[in-house]
C-alpha cells in the first residue's frame, strides 16, 4: 500500500510539473503573438512614412462590454465568450432545446448508473451532473472546433480575394461585398456584415474592430491590423496582404505535418478513453453482479477510484506530450 501511494505520489509530481511547463509555453506563444503584432504595426507605420496617427492601446480591441457577473472579472469574461460563441455556432435560437436534450439524457444514463449503487440517488445526482456537463462540453468543443477550421481554412481566399479587388481600383470599403459573393464558408457571413457596417458609415476601424472580437482567430487579427493601419497611413496594401496569405497557407501546411506525425499518439489516446466507458458497459449489460460490486464494496470503490486516477493520468501525460509536440 505505501508503495501504491508513492507512486501516485509521484505521478502527481510528474503531472503537475508538465501541466505547469505546457502553461508556460501558452504564455510564450501568446507573449510572442503579441509581439510579433506589435513589430507588424511598426514595419506597416514604418513603410508609411509615418504619416499617421500612431494606434493608441490594442488597435483591434473594443472597450468591454457590461460584464454579465460583475463580482468575478475572470467568469464575466468566461461567459461573454461562451455567449459569442453559441451565437457564432447559431445554438442560440435553439439553446434551450439543446440544453432540455442533453440535461434528460445525462439524468437517464445518471440513473442507469445510479440505480446498482449503494446510494442511488446522490450517484444519480452526481452522474447525470457530470454527464452533463461532459457531453455539453464535448459538443461545443468539436463544433467550435470545426468552425475556427472552416475559418482558418477560408481565410486565405479571402484575403487573396480582398487583394485582387483592391488591385483592380475598387475601393476596400466595397471590395468585402465583392470577396463575399465569390467565396464559401463560415467567413461569407463575416465579410457581408463588415460591408453593411461600411454602407451605414461605419468608419473601417470601428468596424474592423468588432469584426476582430467577433472571429476568434489570432490569423484574422493581423488581418484587421492590416487593413486599420493602411486605411490610415496609406501603404503597400497589396503586397502585405500577398505575404500574410503566404504565411497562412505555410502555417497551415506546417499544422498539417504536425497533425500528421502525432496521429498514432492522438489515436491511442482515444481509443484508450473509449476503453474504460466500453468496459463498464459491457460490466453492466453481461455482469451486473461485478458492476455492483465496484460501486457499492468499498473494495470496489477503491479499484474504481485507482482506475480512475491512473487513466486520468496518462491521458493527461499524453495529452501534454502530443502538445508540446506541436
Amino acid at each position: 500500500m505505501l508503495d501504491l501511494f508513492t507512486f501516485l505520489v509521484f505521478l502527481l509530481v510528474f503531472t503537475g510539473v508538465y501541466t505547469a511547463r505546457a502553461f508556460g509555453r501558452r504564455q510564450r506563444r501568446e507573449e510572442a503573438v503579441a509581439a510579433r503584432l506589435a513589430t507588424l504595426r511598426t514595419q506597416l507605420l514604418r513603410e508609411s512614412g509615418g504619416a499617421a496617427q500612431a494606434l493608441q492601446g490594442d488597435s483591434i480591441l473594443l472597450s468591454a462590454e457590461a460584464p454579465l457577473v460583475p463580482a468575478w472579472p475572470w467568469l464575466s469574461a468566461r461567459l461573454a465568450r461562451l455567449r459569442e460563441g453559441l451565437r457564432q455556432l447559431g445554438w442560440l435560437p435553439s439553446l434551450r432545446q439543446r440544453v432540455l436534450f442533453t440535461a434528460c439524457g445525462a439524468f437517464i444514463g445518471g440513473l442507469l448508473l445510479g440505480r446498482m449503487t449503494a446510494s442511488p440517488l446522490l450517484v444519480s445526482l452526481l452522474a447525470g451532473v457530470v454527464l452533463f456537463v461532459a457531453v455539453a462540453a464535448l459538443a461545443y468543443q468539436s463544433a467550435m472546433a470545426k468552425y475556427l477550421a472552416g475559418l482558418a481554412r477560408s481565410l486565405p481566399e479571402a484575403i487573396d480575394a480582398i487583394t485582387r479587388v483592391c488591385r483592380a481600383g475598387v475601393p476596400l470599403h466595397s471590395a468585402f461585398a465583392i470577396a463575399a459573393d465569390h467565396l464559401q464558408g463560415p467567413l461569407v457571413g463575416e465579410l457581408r456584415q463588415v460591408d453593411q457596417w461600411l454602407r451605414l458609415g461605419v468608419p473601417i476601424r470601428q468596424a474592423m474592430q468588432d469584426s476582430a472580437l467577433r472571429v476568434p482567430l489570432a490569423e484574422y487579427r493581423f488581418f484587421a491590423v492590416i487593413l486599420i493601419i493602411s486605411q490610415e497611413s496609406g501603404g503597400r496594401l497589396g503586397d502585405t496582404l500577398d505575404r500574410l496569405s503566404a504565411t497562412l497557407r505555410a502555417r497551415a501546411e506546417l499544422k498539417m505535418k504536425v497533425l500528421a506525425k502525432t496521429s498514432e499518439a492522438r489515436a491511442s489516446t482515444k481509443i484508450v478513453a473509449l476503453l474504460v466507458p466500453g468496459v463498464l458497459g459491457y460490466m453492466y449489460l453481461n455482469a451486473p453482479e461485478d458492476f455492483r460490486f465496484l460501486f457499492s464494496d468499498p473494495a470496489g470503490i477503491k479499484v474504481v477510484v485507482y482506475a480512475a486516477v491512473s487513466v486520468g493520468l496518462g491521458l493527461l501525460i499524453t495529452h501534454l506530450m502530443v502538445r508540446r509536440i506541436g
